[in-house]
């Protein structure tokens, strides 16, 4: 099933409309989506390209899915396709250089995108989790979303809108894709619930049963790098052998460095999601030590493990959300993973 296929029936109206706008000739140069779903901002992204640079679409707008661009912007392999994409321990996407700019900052990406496009057709500058640009980095590319090169769309993908400059969003047709994605979804992620259940709840003053808990917490962290590879990495391999069955150097070397980037990336957001559910478990302690009923949660599934829930006295709940912050705060900066999750399981169960 194609993603215009699948997208449509998830999003018809935003689909439909975009459909029309282009059948009309009214289609706007820059967009910015939204929407909670990682999945959904990437392959709607595809969807709308094909939607703007089908070269043979139906009278209706509706991109024909068949031709040479709309599968190869499926597939992953169209040339004139260029990415920005947060990088480093940061997670920022940077400015860069003004004279010789860097590769994957917004000015390296400006310059992509001023080239002639290799295929004859339109080119798309994509930006993925648009809100990891600061305001130098966003002010930088205010020009080229108000009037960006000929025959160019512009992409910005986000789930975090009120992250961007007033003036970014401005510039920018927005589109909402209302699909709510489970905020801690991450490999290991029953087993972290398990391990907090122990170290707060049922394995209190016990130093053998701690240990093991810290032992869990600390594998599925170090196991997450390798799980990032595996999921984003496999993303990228059809389009890198398509590459290289074309004989395209140049295609497989851009490809393999967007799979890099992707990976990167795809760590750090599942590195995110593991402290977030550690230190949102441990608030949520705080809130039923302050009489906050279960259901009245915000994450009620995080402690649904445990029934009846142990009584938790102020003090301790007070305690519990303190630790969490504080293993957030210490992970921010270059502090050894295993002895940080090792100090915080002690420190809560003892």
């Amino acid at each position: 099933m194609s993603f215009l296929t699948e997208l449509e029936k998830k999003f018809p109206q935003a689909v439909e409309s975009l459909c029309t706008a282009r059948a009309g000739n009214r289609l706007t140069h820059s967009f910015l989506l939204v929407s909670e779903s990682e999945k959904v901002r990437r392959e709607f992204a595809v969807v709308l390209a094909q939607i703007a640079g089908c070269p043979s679409p139906e009278p209706s707008g509706r991109p024909d899915v068949t031709c040479s661009v709309c599968r190869a912007l499926e597939r992953g392999i169209y040339p004139d396709w260029h990415l920005l994409s947060p990088v480093g321990k940061m997670y920022q996407i940077r400015v860069g250089e003004m004279n010789n700019p860097e590769p994957n900052t917004v000015r390296s990406f400006m310059n992509d995108l001023y080239l002639t496009a290799s295929t004859g057709f339109r080119k798309f500058g994509v930006v993925e989790e648009a809100d990891r640009m600061n305001r130098e980095s966003q002010n930088a590319l205010l020009k080229t979303l108000e009037e960006p090169p000929r025959d160019t769309t512009l992409i910005l993908c986000t789930a975090n809108p009120g992250a961007l400059l007033a003036t970014t969003c401005s510039r920018c047709q927005r589109i909402v894709l209302p699909d709510r994605e489970e905020l801690f979804v991450f490999p290991g992620k029953d087993d972290v619930i398990a391990a907090m259940h122990e170290l707060v709840f049922t394995g209190l003053n016990d130093g053998a049963r701690a240990e093991n808990a810290a032992s869990v917490l600390i594998r599925v962290a170090e196991a997450l790098e390798a799980a990032a590879e595996t999921e984003a990495g496999s993303r990228f391999d059809d389009a890198i052998a398509a590459a290289e069955n074309m004989k395209d150097p140049a295609m497989r070397k851009r490809l393999e460095s967007r799979r890099d980037d992707e990976i990167s990336g795809a760590f750090m957001r599942m590195r995110a999601k593991f402290l977030a559910l550690i230190e949102t478990y441990c608030s949520q302690v705080f809130m039923l030590s302050r009489g906050i009923l279960p259901e009245q949660l915000p994450h009620p599934e995080l402690l649904a493990g445990l029934s009846p829930l142990p009584v938790t006295t102020p003090a301790r709940g007070s305690f519990v959300q303190e630790q969490g912050e504080t293993l957030r705060r210490t992970l921010n900066y270059n502090v050894n993973l295993e002895l940080a999750l090792r100090t915080f399981a002690l420190q809560l169960a003892l």
